[in-house]
């Protein structure tokens, strides 16, 4: 499904990220130098990033929010909360944010149990949210600590996530977002209660080299001069850029030193890319997430980097 929004505008991004690392040469330690440089050389994980034991995604969110609305909550009339990995079954995330964040009773408080493309979702939803007049600003904040539900013994993923919180401000303004959305209902990426994170490789390579490219053709137009993608694996981002017919320098990458860190992995790029990369002015780019569900969403945005706020925050308990 295709859906175009006029008069929004990204007002704010933040991440939190922990202190703990985990290196490669923790992981050749562990799986053998081989192993490790192969891993390298297709994912592209050079380190990821882990959070103490005890902190919960939603520590980590509201570290990201409070970064990114100091003092001001005035306006914000929806909170979207994004996360695989809840601090509990119930009360919602969301709801326990609202409180935590100082937000007012009005807000409408709701958890999206998304992954990879649960930023992408997110927008989305808010997108909607803001056709209504009454809703002027929406706080879209998640993030997962996946670094627990991983076998530690599947050299496949047990140095893939990185435990990122993130935190976005949507709001009115003059930008035109087309969305293109897809679902397959699979599980080829699954998390059970109470176990760990499993994925069948093959098929999602598969499913992230057919359909992912084909939705952001879908959606490129001359001016698009950038496509920021989540951040899965070295190799699967450098086939999609081709696959779309982009340059390498317009698919940039931090997967090395920040790994996949699930939701937060888009938020994570464009932080990174204001705060370290030095990019500045405004560009047209296709954003896209895609992951468990399995489910994939692009959009064509523009992006302000001169009027947005980046913020790129150590999180501290």
């Amino acid at each position: 499904m295709n859906q175009t929004f006029r008069g929004l505008r990204l007002e704010a991004v933040a991440c939190a990220v922990p202190a703990g690392r985990l290196t490669l040469g923790d992981y050749a330690a562990r799986f053998g130098q081989d192993i490790a440089a192969r891993y390298e050389k297709v994912v592209g994980v050079r380190q990821v990033f882990r959070a103490a034991t005890g902190t919960a995604a939603a520590d980590l969110a509201r570290a990201a929010a409070g970064a990114l609305l100091g003092g001001d909550r005035a306006g914000v009339d929806a909170l979207l909360c994004v996360t695989q990995t809840p601090r509990l079954d119930a009360p919602p995330d969301s709801c326990l944010l609202q409180r935590e964040l100082g937000l007012g009773e009005h807000v409408l408080a709701l958890d999206l149990n998304q992954g990879c493309a649960g930023f992408m979702v997110a927008l989305q939803a808010a997108a909607h949210l803001l056709l209504h007049p009454a809703v002027r600003r929406v706080l879209v904040c998640g993030g997962d600590v996946l670094s627990d539900r991983v076998d530690e013994n599947d050299h496949a993923t047990a140095f893939m996530f990185s435990d990122v919180g993130f935190a976005a401000l949507v709001g009115r303004g003059e930008g035109e977002w087309a969305f293109a959305n897809g679902t397959a209902g699979s599980k080829a990426i699954t998390l059970p209660r109470g176990g760990s994170f499993k994925m069948d490789g093959t098929e999602v390579f598969n499913f992230t080299i057919s359909k992912v490219p084909e939705q952001i053709l879908s959606l490129r137009t001359p001016e698009v001069d950038c496509l920021l993608l989540h951040q899965s694996n070295a190799f699967i981002l450098r086939q999609i850029g081709r696959l779309c017919g982009f340059a390498p320098e317009q698919v940039p990458m931090n997967i090395a030193d920040c790994g996949n860190a699930s939701s937060a992995s888009i938020p994570l790029l464009l932080c990174d890319l204001a705060r370290n990369r030095g990019w500045r002015g405004r560009r047209t780019a296709i954003l896209s997430g895609y992951g468990c569900g399995l489910t994939w969403v692009s959009a064509r945005m523009p992006l302000d980097f001169d009027s947005t706020q980046f913020h790129l925050a150590p999180y501290q308990p």
